[in-house]
């Protein structure tokens, strides 16, 4: 066989000038530097040469007769068996194809490979034959280039280019499963002032340092990403929006925890905004402008927050940002009130799980945002009641028990003072929520002696998460009760002073998450 150049005129003057034995042309094959094999119609090797047999690990007689596709990864068989079927169907010669797949060896390994098939017609014969190149060089630096441009150099997160391919990938899977999943966008209080203070060495630090906190409690499943500057942004697989909220609390609180310890310098926290599919966006762009506008709501109320649900739209701008700025207020009074246990405000700990409550009585996403918001300012009355009252340690006078009632009331009338000129539906539901989370089903509670139905629903699931969380944490006059403990003396009171079927559903939770 002759090397084919030129027109047929050319032929013979070629083979005069280059005339090539068997040998010759064995020899060549040989020593070339890229696989070459040499198929009959059907596919099956007639010929491999050394470089081919280098290349997979296998001997010529293991190559020999063989189809090219045993030693193919299967998903690529069948586009590897089409491939050779359309070219020899051809009759022109000289008709190439090229293709790349994974070879597998004899160890087991895959090969990335390129195959350009060519056809050899002579007379009523056809020979395929195939020129095979190893590019696991070129391969491995396309990914490498690739891992490159998705990753962040600094805390070796992904960025903001893998995390939109991967909303893209998980949105795929979610609409053809139809399982739920959740985002978060997270954005570090107090950063820009560091990173201003001490500059930007310290503030890479910070972020470092942040990853770290972060990692500690993922789960299986979820990732996080940089965002862009200090913000991040994490993708939680068959979550819903209930289970976001509580990694995000874990998260916030191990954040807090983290940067107390290590660096006393400055103050950090974490304004985190959830979105859930599908109730919160069909379309990854409807869903990450939820969980944005959420974060911004969290760091409008005074940072260190968690906002998983959009203000009550019935509000008007100037009613929603007087309602923020209550709702910074009484964050501010939590914090200078120590009220927190691992950095999770008492508010912030009710509110979810109000909320998870509240999901599971099948209430309303009107009356949800109000147990939300409510959550929040359940207790801004309390900015009335002296320190010398609040941490009092020793038994609390009737005056003094008094004061501490009397907070309920100027909560309502806080509350009021929003629009004091007109009635607002919404307003009004959210001022009975806060001023009755303190009655009690057998009417023993405050301030109005309320019983049973005459109590609200809202008010009656943060009346049990209120007094839950006061059990489990510390106060100046007492140690935290454990869980177990706080959830029996729960069920002891249920159907007298809570509503039973909400301790049920308080039990079902907590009972989960241990």
């Amino acid at each position: 066989m002759g090397a084919y150049m030129g027109n047929d005129n050319d032929h013979e003057a070629l083979r005069f000038i280059f005339p090539v034995s068997k040998s010759t042309l064995y020899q060549f094959l040989n020593t070339c530097s890229r696989g070459v094999i040499f198929s009959d119609e059907s596919g099956k090797t007639l010929f491999a040469n050394s470089r081919m047999q280098v290349m997979l690990g296998f001997s010529a007689d293991e190559l020999a007769d063989k189809t090219l596709d045993t030693f193919i990864i299967p998903k690529d068989r069948p586009k590897i068996n089409s491939s050779l079927r359309n070219i020899s169907t051809c009759n022109e010669t000289n008709t190439e194809k090229t293709i790349e797949t994974v070879a597998i060896d004899n160890n087991d390994r895959e090969v990335p490979i390129s195959i350009s098939y060519h056809i050899i017609c002579e007379d009523e014969n056809k020979l395929i034959f195939c020129l095979i190149e190893d590019i696991s060089q070129h391969v491995n630096l396309q990914k490498e280039l690739y891992k490159q441009a998705i990753t962040d150099p600094l805390t070796n997160l992904y960025n903001r280019r893998y995390f939109d391919e991967r909303l893209f990938q998980e949105f795929t899977r979610s609409n053809r499963y139809t399982r739920p999943f959740s985002v978060i966008i997270i954005d570090i209080d107090g950063f820009k002032q560091a990173n201003d203070t001490y500059g930007h060495g310290f503030g890479d630090q910070m972020l470092i340092q942040a990853t770290k906190a972060f990692e500690t409690v993922l789960r299986e499943g979820d990732t996080i990403y940089r965002y862009g500057g200090d913000e991040f942004a994490m993708i939680l697989p068959e979550t819903t929006k209930e289970g976001g909220i509580e990694v995000a609390d874990r998260m916030k609180a191990m954040f807090v925890s983290s940067f107390s310890q290590n660096e006393q310098r400055i103050r950090l926290s974490l304004s985190m905004g959830i979105a859930s599919y599908p109730e919160d966006g069909k379309d990854e762009r409807a869903l990450i402008g939820s969980a944005d506008r959420r974060m911004y709501m969290s760091k409008e109320c005074g940072g260190n927050l968690v906002t998983a649900y959009d203000e009550i739209d019935h509000f008007s701008d100037d009613t929603s940002m007087l309602l923020r700025s209550l709702s910074s207020l009484a964050n501010l009074l939590e914090k200078n009130r120590g009220m927190s246990s691992h950095g999770v405000s008492h508010s912030q700990s009710i509110r979810t799980l109000s909320i998870e409550i509240a999901h599971r009585l099948g209430l309303s996403k009107e009356q949800i945002s109000l147990i939300e918001q409510a959550s929040i300012l359940h207790d801004v009355g309390s900015i009335i009641i002296p320190s010398a009252v609040f941490y009092k340690k020793d038994e609390l006078s009737e005056t003094e028990r008094n004061e501490i009632q009397r907070h309920v009331m100027i909560g309502e009338e806080i509350i009021e003072m929003i629009r004091p000129d007109e009635e607002h539906e919404e307003l009004v539901e959210l001022k009975q929520i806060v001023g009755q989370h303190h009655e009690r089903m057998d009417g023993s509670g405050y301030p109005r002696g309320l019983k049973g139905d005459e109590i609200k629903l809202e008010a009656r699931i943060l009346g049990v998460t209120d007094a839950f969380n006061a059990m489990i944490s510390n106060r100046p006059y007492r140690e935290a009760l454990n869980r177990d403990k706080a959830l029996e003396d729960m069920v002891k009171h249920a159907g007298t002073l809570y509503d039973s079927q909400i301790v049920e559903h308080l039990v079902a939770i907590e009972t989960q998450h241990l």
